[in-house]
């Protein structure tokens, strides 16, 4: 299939269109004979149908857009692909039609974590293009001409979900908006933005909103909307002709100027979900039209007194769900004509300026809630002046009292929300200058008593919430001027007795008293409540109800007496034995009808027809297993009248194929001959057949789970059934058991556990699902399942199958799932699966798998879930499985990983990238020896040196655990000491190389003593180590040795002898001078040291000197085998009593370093300013040409190793030349950078 990113389909498309356009002019065809679309409603017949040749990977529809060239010629398109010119894919927008394409949205899969990457002029073809919307495609820059040829575009919006990848962000070049002047809305949330360029949005003088919500942006002043100050002026004077000054001018009357980074019309910023932590003074004052500021969900802990400075238009400003806890008196001084709303919510906002909010006289909302306000920061002049605002919020505080002068100025609000704070009393008259409030919220404070007056002139107050309180008494006026009250909620409260003050509340339509103490009813609570329509008192101590006990409501519809303690109720059948219902046993002036809690499981048909005054049925808790949708029908309802709500919840239903219509049965409204079933929702289901989930949700139910058994069936249509062999004819298998759902598209056989020893005979063609699982097969043979082109899941799983053979699954080319875990296949040679082409799941795990044909999932384009874990796999090229691009979940772990460093090194690469995949990658490992216990490091912590160091001591682990395996239960106290002798005897044999070990993992050096003394002397020597070796070793030296140190991290400081010393000085003297300067002395003891350099009397002698009392900071490295006849005694108790190393040791960097001094860190982070010139003695030789020598070369080096020993660092650069990195051409040691060298870069993603 063509795919976008493929640059042939651009050549097919220009030669199918030359095509096209040849046949029409040759032939007069008409645009019939073309791909056309349909023309929406409305638009007129005679207008041509568009011609449009979109991508495969694309859908297309024309857009409606005013003011378009022609009617219906605008399309929009909107293209799904992976990734953009990533790994995966290379991209050619190209292809995308120019004509007509005026809106563009690619969307790439959020699945695949894979860098995308736009290049320059990407669209410069869609001139006509106003809208583009890039989401989910992880771009990490966006180069400066990616929308170069876009004039018209007026939407971008850039959507990289980077946020689900931490480590990446979106960097914008500072020209990228340059070539889209005409923009009018930009959306770059969701990006991870560290900051912008400079002036990055000045080319976007026509930008109206602006979204950067959702980034890492942290400091408001970077962002680029600050108005920057100008220069200081001086004092400007004014001369006469005449030379003599006149008057000064001070600066602040001159007019004044600003300079600000670009002249910008945004209405609409959206900064919310970053990371900003203050508001700076002027901090947006260059959006001087800006109406809505979003700054909700940062981190915003400070804010500045002119904060909104300049910004005279401001509307709207949010700054909710921050951590700000005091506001300035001035911050709303510019916007104070303007202003409408203002969210302050969830802050830790304990103190309220004065004057803060006065005299903002357009201010409509005002949201204070979730903070930490007292009642000692409200005050009269708190909220004077807000003539016109309409809702005020505040809620979850620690407000302890109100006074009747808070509120003096707000005659116009309608909601006032005080829930949640800790008032104890309402004085008289408080909301009195509230004349429009219609909601008032008291909820959940410590309110004890209501006055008569609390509530005065409250005339249009419709709800009102004083419930979780601790009411114990209400005042019989304290509603007496709440005229208009509809809705009251006194719930969980104390009170003993309904309220007085509800008496003749003719207006009120609900009233909630639940979670009370009320234990009578018959008081005058009700009288003159005639338009009440719903009474709660849930959770009371109402004992009995008898008929007039609600006489004095007609209007009551819904009425909640739970959780009392009622003894006795009237005209109820509910909590009784009743079994079956049926019409007759029901009278046809019913209008309530409760018969829940019974033991009713039959419900006749027609039960409720010509009952049409019922409302309500509540057949809750009994147990109905199944009945007919006739059941449920009712005489048709009048359109006038609403439908009878039933409550059938609570029942075990069954949810097999006659049941399938309750799911739906809301549905049937509009025949107006069912009822309403209220509790749909809540109904649970037992599924007839489901191997993972006995019971359901009913409306989470699928066509294909309402199942019902059948042994045989034979379709209306066919005609071979009295014979047989008919594959339309659907017979059982014996013993097994058949379900198919009410259309028959589902059919489903089971036949797992039988001990069937062959495949049965006449499986349904028709199968969609078979399970063959728990048998005894022992193979499968060819064609084993010929015919059943429908099939879809097949488990075969736990059969003994041994063997597949070739077209064992043909013609199953639907097949999606394929269980074959918990067998003994061994082998898989690549024919078994060819015909399996759309199969998504393939469960192979726990079988005795050995090989796997490299061809075996190949073919398997569509698969996405596969499991050969629990095998005996070893060598299988596991990165083959990149061939399968929607492959998302893989089982490898339990299997027989070769331990093969070039097999690890490819099975590791592949693993990095495909981590997230591999269900079980803490479990992989590799064997040695096809040994399963003897097992080396997971595979996600493999690296070079681990590999090296687990070969080698393979033996050991495997005699280890075979010891292991074979000790009886008894003796495992005596393991466990003999282990702690053995774990103490080892770290004292081994606390040379664990004292190594753990300095080169942590950094710390074990049971290592240096004296004060010794470190104050150590701090100023030049140099970390002088390096004393042969002639003929230079080559070791300089091109091994030295780099080794000298370019490591952390870096040393080296003084060779050949390469730093000056060739005319003494050498007894420059000897003694060198290791008096180094912190360490390093001998590179070899045959050519031994034979040449050490026979010198005069560099014997001043080596003897110097080291008799630095014995302790000599470093020996033995570079090749030296007989012991060959050293004199000097060197012989060198080489016991001082540090030494052998050139080959597998740990000999790491025992080299420990050995080294610690590097001053401070002083190795910023340039060295000690700078040795030409007369010091040290650095007047130049270096020996290691090519002119007799000595060793590296190469040789390289080739003397012994095998298996580790090799030595790689040359780095600069190595082969004569000076080292750090010796200036003059023979003067120059200054090191040791924060540049080497130069890290830093990590990057497997798949970057």
């Amino acid at each position: 299939m063509k795919k976008i990113h493929l640059k042939l389909v651009s050549l097919r498309f220009k030669i199918f269109f030359i095509l096209v356009c040849y046949c029409e002019a040759t032939l007069g065809t008409s645009e019939q004979q073309h791909q056309a679309t349909p023309s929406p409603p409305g638009q007129q017949a005679a207008s041509p149908p568009l011609r449009y040749e979109a991508p495969d990977d694309c859908q297309w529809w024309i857009r409606e857009t005013p003011g378009a060239v022609s009617a219906g010629d605008e399309v929009a398109l909107t293209c799904k692909l992976r990734t953009i010119n990533s790994e995966f894919d290379t991209t050619n927008f190209s292809v995308i039609p120019s004509e007509h394409t005026t809106s563009l949205r690619i969307e790439c899969n959020e699945v695949i974590m894979s860098r995308s990457s736009l290049d320059d002029r990407s669209f410069v073809h869609l001139t006509r293009l106003r809208e583009l919307i890039l989401d989910h495609c992880k771009l990490g820059k966006w180069p400066s001409g990616t929308l170069t040829g876009l004039r018209d575009l007026r939407n971008l919006t850039v959507r990289t979900r980077n946020t689900d990848w931490p480590a990446m962000s979106l960097e914008l070049a500072p020209e990228s908006f340059s070539p889209v002047r005409q923009l009018e809305r930009l959306d770059l949330s969701y990006n991870n933005i560290w900051a912008f360029p400079d002036s990055i949005f000045c080319a976007l003088t026509n930008l109206v909103s602006l979204n950067i919500s959702h980034n890492r942006l942290q400091d408001i002043s970077e962002v680029g909307f600050r108005e920057k100050a100008p220069p200081p002026q001086p004092l400007i004077s004014t001369h006469d002709d005449g030379g003599n000054s006149g008057h000064d001018v001070p600066p602040e009357a001159l007019p004044p100027s600003v300079s600000s980074p670009c002249s910008l019309d945004i209405q609409i910023l959206d900064a919310s979900f970053n990371h900003f932590v203050l508001m700076p003074t002027n901090g947006f004052s260059a959006l001087r039209r800006l109406q809505e500021l979003y700054l909700h969900d940062n981190e915003i802990s400070m804010i500045a007194d002119r904060a909104l400075g300049g910004l005279k238009e401001l509307q709207m400003f949010d700054i909710s769900n921050n951590k700000i806890v005091a506001l300035p008196p001035e911050l709303f001084r510019d916007c104070i004509q303007v202003i409408k709303e203002i969210y302050l919510q969830n802050n830790s906002i304990s103190v309220l300026a004065p004057g803060l909010f006065a005299n903002l006289g357009h201010l409509l909302a005002l949201d204070l809630s979730r903070n930490q306000l007292t009642s000692a920061w409200i005050n009269s002049g708190t909220f004077s002046g807000l003539i016109r605002l309409v809702l005020l919020n505040l809620s979850h505080n620690r407000i302890t009292k109100l006074d009747p002068t808070f509120f003096r100025d707000l005659y116009t609000l309608q909601i006032l929300n005080l829930e949640h704070n800790q008032i104890e009393t309402i004085p008289a008259d408080t909301f009195a200058p509230m004349n429009n409030l219609h909601t008032l919220v008291l909820s959940y404070n410590r309110i004890s008593y209501l006055d008569g007056y609390s509530m005065n002139g409250l005339y249009v107050l419709s709800l009102l919430s004083l419930d979780n309180n601790i009411l114990e008494t209400v005042h019989p006026d304290a509603f007496r001027n709440c005229s208009s009250l509809q809705d009251l909620n006194l719930n969980g409260n104390v009170l003993t007795a309904v309220p007085l003050a509800l008496k003749d509340m003719r207006l009120l339509r609900t009233v909630d008293l639940g979670e009370n103490s009320i234990s009578d009813l018959h008081d005058p609570g009700f009288k003159g409540m005639t338009n009440l329509y719903g009474l709660r008192l849930i959770g009371n101590q109402v004992t009995n109800l008898t008929k007039n006990m609600f006489a004095n409501l007609p209007s009551l519809q819904i009425l909640n007496l739970a959780r009392n303690k009622i003894q006795r109720v009237d005209h109820d059948a509910s909590f009784n034995k009743l079994t079956r219902v049926s019409s007759s046993s029901i009278p046809n002036s019913v209008e309530l009808l409760f018969l829940n809690d019974n033991l009713i499981h039959t419900v006749e048909p027609h039960t409720f027809l010509k009952k049409n005054n019922l409302t309500r049925v509540d057949l809750y808790a009994n147990q109905i297993v199944s009945m007919e949708l006739n059941a449920l029908r009712l005489t048709r309802v009048e359109a006038d009248r609403p439908l009878p709500n039933f409550y059938i919840g609570g029942n075990p239903f069954q949810c097999d194929c006659t049941m399938e219509w309750l799911q739906r049965i809301n549905t049937l409204d509009h025949l107006r001959q069912h009822p309403h079933v209220m509790d749909l929702e809540s109904i649970y289901c037992k599924l007839l057949y489901n191997r993972y989930r006995t019971y359901i949700p009913l409306i989470e139910a699928e066509s294909s789970q309402f199942l019902c058994t059948y042994k045989t069936h034979c379709f209306a249509l066919c005609h071979c059934c009295v014979f047989d062999a008919c594959d339309c004819e659907m017979t059982c298998p014996s013993n097994c058991t058949c379900y198919h759902d009410q259309s028959w598209s589902a059919n489903i056989v089971e036949c797992s556990g039988i001990d069937y020893t062959n495949m049965p005979n006449r499986i349904p063609m028709d199968a969609t699902e078979v399970y063959l699982d728990g048998n005894n097969f022992g193979e499968l043979s060819s064609h084993s399942f010929i015919g059943r082109k429908n099939l879809k899941v097949l488990y075969a799983n736990n059969s003994n199958i041994a063997a597949i053979y070739n077209h064992t699954f043909s013609g199953l080319r639907r097949l999606s799932v394929l269980h074959l875990e918990n067998n003994h296949i061994k082998e898989l040679q690549g024919f078994e699966l060819q015909s399996l082409e759309n199969l998504r799941e393939l469960y192979l795990q726990r079988n005795k798998i050995q090989s796997i044909g490299n061809r075996t999932f190949v073919h398997l384009e569509q698969l996405e879930v596969l499991r050969i874990d629990g095998n005996r796999l070893s060598t299988f090229p596991v990165w083959q499985f990149s061939l399968n691009p929607y492959l998302v979940e893989i089982g490898l772990g339990a299997n027989q990983w070769s331990c093969d460093c070039q097999y690890l090194r490819l099975f590791h690469t592949w693993l990095q990238g495909n981590y997230v995949k591999v269900v079980d990658a803490n479990k992989v490992v590799c064997v040695f020896n096809n040994l399963t216990n003897a097992v080396g490091p997971p595979l996600a912590d493999f690296n070079a040196t681990t590999c090296t160091t687990f070969m080698g001591g393979s033996r050991a682990v495997v005699e280890s655990q075979v010891i292991k395996d074979y000790l009886p239960l008894l003796l495992v106290t005596l393991c466990v000491f003999i282990t702690s002798i053995g774990l103490v005897f080892c770290a004292f044999y081994y606390r040379r190389e664990l004292r190594v070990w753990v300095y080169s993992r942590c950094g710390l050096r074990m049971c290592y003593k240096t004296t004060a003394f010794e470190e104050e002397q150590d701090r100023d020597r030049l140099f970390d180590a002088y390096v004393s070796y042969s002639v003929k070793d230079d080559g070791f030296v300089n091109q091994v040795l030295a780099p080794g140190l000298e370019q490591s991290d952390p870096a040393y400081r080296l003084c060779l002898h050949y390469r730093d010393f000056n060739v005319s000085a003494y050498v007894a003297d420059t000897i003694v001078e060198a290791v008096e300067s180094s912190r360490r002395t390093v001998v590179v003891l070899s045959k050519n040291f031994l034979h040449s350099e050490w026979c010198r009397f005069e560099f014997k002698s001043a080596l003897h000197e110097v080291l008799k009392d630095r014995r302790r900071r000599l470093i020996i490295v033995v570079l090749g085998e030296i007989p012991q006849r060959d050293l004199d005694p000097d060197l012989r108790l060198y080489l016991k009593t001082n540090t030494c190393i052998e050139w080959g040791d597998r740990l000999f960097w790491q025992k080299l370093k420990f050995a080294m001094p610690d590097v001053r860190k401070a002083s190795r982070s910023r340039t060295s300013s000690v700078r040795h010139h030409t007369h010091h003695p040290l650095h007047q030789r130049a270096p020996v040409n290691v090519y002119a020598t007799t000595g060793s070369s590296p190469a040789s080096f390289d080739r003397s190793r012994s095998p298996g020993l580790p090799p030595p660092l790689p040359p780095q650069p600069g190595a082969g030349k004569l000076l080292p990195p750090f010796l200036h051409p003059h023979n003067h040691l120059q200054t090191i950078d040791r924060g540049q060298a080497p130069r890290r870069l830093p990590p990057q993603p497997l798949w970057a």
